[in-house]
């Protein structure tokens, strides 16, 4: 396990407002809405976001990003935009692509030997605060005091994901705790779907494209911007990490135990603000007894993109600014925490490449090793259970009220303002494995499977034809029942049923092969497994050809057999 840092190493350029001299004193805390002075710094018109154009009342939509990104590209000479993907409704999501020098294909970035962090924001259009605090980002990056980082490290940026729920424009109804901005897009997209529930099915265009990118560019660290609703906690910003406990523990670990702490005390020292790990703490009592991830929605299902990607053996964070504070307030959190992150990335992209290498490594060689004799097993669930005791920053009470002489929702004055109350609780956010199963040597799909080969090659799985038949030796799952089990809003197949002893089947030429000797084996293994807890199964990938074989009437086997040799 690696020591945990407290201070970053990494200091840059002193013409940012926000970037501490190695002689400056740290920052005084920021509390409630307070933002520092001129925070921004000074530009011209045309490379103003929408938000400091309207004084925080406003959000861009995807065209105004797009006329942002055309102005940005005659003021630096380091960027390149790729279109992602075209959304139900034709419209283009930009990622725009910085580094020194500038690199336009994924070869380039791969021959540069430099990590790549990809930052994703709007996946939920009302919660716009990450997506914007990017595009200041992409500014100081390409233009202004932060270009020393793209010496270093390869920045992607997609500040606007779900581009049509961008673009629906709806009057603000207070619903997330702040007044402001007064309009806004909505959470889901234009076929009424929520994209950061997609992870493991890609059933949606944006997603199918997302991971198309991924792909080609395999970034080190993904990270994805997000908004809560009113919290009582005293934080500016939260951070997770994937808690999927069948993804490899390496990166994981590292997350937690060595980049948080150290991203953390930058992000105090350098920007005032406190930022901690996304949970939300028990109401029912004061002072709060538990800090829980589940309360915050952030369970370990592999549904959310960030967990999702950590089955990759590659680093992922997801971000929440509570909802009171105002619209800058938020801005200037995010844009915190993701400065501080890439000064990070900058400082320690070796360390952290090399920790991805290992997981990688380590994934191909348990696989070899353990996988033929029966013994390498891995999570199909989970749970979280307690980290320890930890003191933790919150306010007693936050109490939403009408502004006066408005419409506006806002916080009663008095309450969750100020410096928080420093309260013990117990640390609920420590994932575990709760459910195993053996990993196979590979996984062997009949042909008529080919639409969840597709599937798995979407995810970045390998997966090759069978030129002859073959006689394979393994377990089949027999399925007893077929049903439906209803989990955080949505009807999850859930299947009864046991392995057999190990037997041989024969597969006709044109079967397809999941050789688990890759490193995206932990990821094969999850979506694949007849019991996952949200695997292809769980989504209802496999509902048609489960009913088709009879499976809701009677018991039938699985059609996805585990081999425990090569063909």
């Amino acid at each position: 396990m690696f020591a945990v840092r407290t201070r970053l190493a990494l200091c840059l350029a002193l013409a940012s407002a926000m970037t501490l001299s190695p002689s400056a004193q740290p920052r005084p805390i920021l509390w409630g809405d307070d933002v520092p002075a001129g925070w921004t710094g000074k530009w011209t018109s045309d490379l103003l976001s929408v938000p400091e154009r309207t004084k925080w009342t406003r959000t861009s939509s995807t065209l105004q990003l797009h006329e942002w990104i055309a102005a940005f590209k005659l003021r630096t000479e380091f960027l390149h935009v790729e279109t992602m993907f075209r959304s139900p409704l034709g419209k283009a999501a930009p990622v725009m692509i910085l580094a020194n020098p500038r690199v336009t294909t994924p070869a380039e970035a791969k021959a540069s030997g430099k990590p790549i962090v990809f930052l994703l924001g709007n996946i939920h259009p009302p919660e716009a605060e990450a997506a914007e605090a990017m595009v200041m980002l992409a500014r100081d990056l390409g233009a202004g005091s932060r270009q020393a980082i793209l010496d270093k490290v390869i920045v992607m940026i997609a500040p606007i994901y779900n581009v049509d729920g961008t673009d629906t424009f709806v009057t603000q109804d207070g619903g997330y705790g702040s007044e402001t901005p007064h309009i806004q897009g909505v959470r889901e997209n234009s076929q009424g779907l929520d994209l950061n529930r997609d992870g493991v099915k890609l059933t949606t265009v944006e997603g199918n494209g997302l991971y198309r990118t991924l792909n080609a560019w395999d970034p080190l660290l993904l990270l994805d911007g997000h908004l809560m609703d009113r919290v009582s906690h005293g934080y500016a910003n939260t951070y997770g990490t994937t808690t999927v406990p069948a993804s490899a523990p390496g990166p994981r670990d590292y997350m937690s135990h060595t980049l948080f702490p150290a991203v953390r005390d930058a992000v105090r020292q350098q920007f005032g603000l406190e930022v901690f790990t996304h949970a939300l703490a028990t109401p029912d009592t004061w002072p709060p007894k538990a800090w829980s991830h589940d309360r915050a929605a952030w369970t370990v299902d592999a549904k959310f993109i960030v967990n999702d990607y950590g089955l990759r053996n590659r680093f992922a964070i997801i971000t929440e600014t509570p909802g009171q504070p105002t619209f800058e307030r938020r801005i200037y959190a995010q844009y915190a925490y993701l400065a501080a992150l890439l000064d990070y990335v900058a400082a320690h992209g070796a360390e952290m490449q090399a920790v991805a290498k290992q997981a990688d490594d380590d994934t191909i060689a348990a696989v070899t090793t353990k996988a033929e004799s029966g013994t390498l097993t891995n999570f199909l669930d989970g749970e979280y259970r307690s980290a320890g005791t930890i003191e933790l920053l919150h306010y007693k009470t936050n109490e939403p009220m009408y502004k006066p002489g408005t419409s506006l929702m806002s916080t009663k004055p008095g309450t969750a303002s100020g410096p928080p109350d420093k309260v013990m609780v117990d640390d609920l956010t420590l994932p575990v494995g709760t459910r195993t199963a053996t990993m196979p040597r590979a996984y062997v799909l009949p042909p008529s499977l080919a639409p969840i080969v597709a599937k798995l090659r979407a995810h970045n799985i390998r997966v090759t034809t069978l030129e002859a038949p073959a006689q394979v030796t393994g377990q089949q799952f027999s399925i007893s029942r077929m049903h439906a089990v209803r989990r955080s809003g949505y009807d999850m197949t859930t299947l009864d049923g046991a392995f057999s002893d190990v037997m041989t089947m024969a597969f006709p030429a044109g079967s397809f092969l999941v050789d688990m000797a890759q490193p995206m084996a932990n990821a094969a293994f999850y979506y694949l497994e007849p019991q996952s807890r949200d695997g292809l199964v769980g989504w209802g990938v496999l509902d048609e050809t489960l009913a088709a074989l009879g499976a809701r009437e009677r018991p039938v086997v699985y059609p996805i057999f585990k081999a425990r040799r090569l063909p």
